[in-house]
């Protein structure tokens, strides 16, 4: 999730359980930790592929951060004790505050589509795939704004919010631990309108006749769990992308995306050195990936053909979020030449301007409340049904 949700998380949660004794200093600390398990995203590790597929690993790890939540809380209980001030609470307490404020962080990504180790060392490097839930869209502001929420009134009024008095959650603060509730309905929600938006793509699949599905994924597009997109391939390799909304009449329109038709033999045709990479892909996308070329010229008129992988998982139009070259051939080489992966340049497809996210998202509304919308010049088609 953004940064911003991981810190109003982190601060809801330490400020529920520290806040009657540390006050607003409880929201700022959960707020630090919250965001601490991002910082990985300091490492570079020489290429964009390594750099995105080793992102949400062994900072996001269950296991690592028990382990810093409990040793750390241990260190600063033995602090205060050899500086004679002890705490107003107990050690188990603090360790809990400071393990979940850090776990919760990992366990919220792996609701996003982007893939989270949840349990390194432990999985098989290449052979588990992260995991990617996939029922809510990176950024949503109905899941922020509760705990956003719940920690500005934490550190306007600090120890002067009330608390339950007495059972599991006694000396909780209240609010904190409601607005923590409703943002997890919130999730809870998000997983029931997913399998809803993949009941319907399926519907549509039949309903077109495309019987020969072998796998499918949905996923939200859009800042909200109203907007659901579906990947699906079929036993000739071919990906089909849905989407549609829960609040559409409607089965979801789909489309065939044709620029991948030869991702099989291009990824067959790799260079040895170029394989690594695109095993890492494959395993960290869980196989969604899609092979394609593109035709660049240079200032002097030389064009070269580009190898490109992206991540299906995660696109806007054509144009995937994630992208990269694994190598590339001019006129003079008949052979694909391996390169160390770069971020691929976007370019027009057909000559035609991708459309912005927000377009994306102004399109989506127009089609929820004006059945006539159907974006024929897209290639996507909608088949009879309700």
């Amino acid at each position: 999730m953004d940064s911003l949700s991981q810190i109003v998380l982190g601060a809801s949660v330490q400020g529920t359980i520290l806040g009657k004794y540390q006050g607003r200093k409880a929201y700022l600390y959960g707020a630090m930790l919250g965001t601490l398990p991002d910082l990985d995203v300091l490492i570079r590790y020489g290429d964009p592929v390594s750099n995105m597929t080793y992102h949400r690993g062994f900072s996001h790890s269950l296991i690592v951060l028990t382990i810093v939540g409990t040793l750390g809380s241990w260190l600063i209980t033995r602090y205060h004790r050899w500086r004679d001030m002890p705490l107003p609470y107990s050690g188990k307490r603090l360790a809990l505050a400071m393990t979940l404020a850090l776990t919760t962080h990992p366990i919220l990504d792996s609701f996003t589509v982007y893939g989270t180790q949840l349990f390194w060392p432990l999985q098989d490097p290449l052979q588990i795939t992260p995991i990617s839930i996939a029922s809510i869209f990176i950024i949503d502001p109905l899941y922020t704004l509760p705990l956003l929420f719940a920690m500005i009134f934490g550190l306007v009024k600090g120890r002067s919010l009330s608390v339950f008095k007495q059972g599991l959650l006694a000396n909780f603060q209240r609010l904190a631990v409601i607005m923590l509730m409703v943002s997890s309905s919130y999730l809870l929600l998000s997983l029931g309108l997913k399998y809803h938006a993949q009941d319907k793509a399926e519907q549509t699949l039949a309903a077109a006749n495309i019987d020969n599905i072998v796998r499918i994924k949905t996923m939200p597009v859009l800042p909200t769990i109203l907007m659901w997109r579906t990947l699906a391939e079929d036993k000739q390799n071919r990906f089909i992308e849905l989407r549609g909304s829960v609040l559409d009449k409607r089965l979801p329109e789909y489309r065939y995306l044709t620029q991948y038709n030869n991702s099989t033999r291009l990824n067959a045709n790799l260079p040895s050195a170029s394989q690594p990479y695109a095993k890492r892909l494959d395993w960290f996308s869980g196989e969604w990936t899609g092979y394609r070329t593109q035709t660049l010229a240079d200032n002097s008129d030389k064009k070269s053909t580009q190898l490109v992988v992206d991540d299906l998982r995660m696109m806007a139009g054509d144009t995937a979020f994630f992208s990269f070259v694994l190598a590339n051939k001019d006129a003079q080489n008949s052979e694909w030449q391996a390169i160390e992966p770069i971020d691929a340049p976007v370019i027009t497809i057909d000559n035609k301007p991708q459309p912005s996210r927000f377009e994306l998202i102004k399109q989506g509304f127009e089609r929820v409340f004006d059945e006539s919308v159907i974006d024929e010049n897209g290639g996507w088609e909608l088949v009879d049904g309700k």
